[in-house]
């Protein structure tokens, strides 16, 4: 399936504005993926690198701010539900632009490097923490 076949399909027959204020939705939902994503990857990196600096700080803090408020909403972005109001497809995630395969395991794997990057920073931490270390 194409990346926006979903869109499509849930877009048949709906108004210019509800089309134009989906496309929004996951336009803004894609953006704050990708600001989520690139802070993952800082951790990792930071992680592996042992660097503990304001930037790691500001990753950390965007990390569970979005993580709180995914966990908060009954694990559904509140993004969700509004690109369904407005015709994304219900119990599919159509209110990104991903593949659905990968869209729908975000959780899965974003925790799983959430966990290695907490990991490598806990390392990192206690291998400061030895004398001599």
């Amino acid at each position: 399936m194409a990346i926006t076949g979903g869109y499509r399909a849930a877009m048949s027959g709906r108004d210019d504005a509800d089309r134009s204020l989906l496309l929004a939705i996951r336009a803004v939902h894609s953006a704050i993926f990708l600001v989520e994503l690139g802070s993952i990857g800082w951790l990792l990196l930071t992680g592996l690198a042992n660097r503990r600096d304001r930037t790691v700080a500001v990753a950390t803090g965007l990390v569970a701010v979005e993580s709180a408020v995914f966990v908060l909403n009954d694990r559904v972005c509140p993004l969700t539900p509004l690109a369904e109001r407005h015709g994304a497809s219900r119990g599919r995630v159509s209110d990104i632009f991903l593949p659905d395969v990968v869209a729908r395991t975000i959780p899965v794997w974003s925790t799983a490097l959430l966990a290695i990057a907490f990991a490598l920073h806990m390392r990192g931490a206690l291998r400061g923490r030895r004398p001599g270390g």
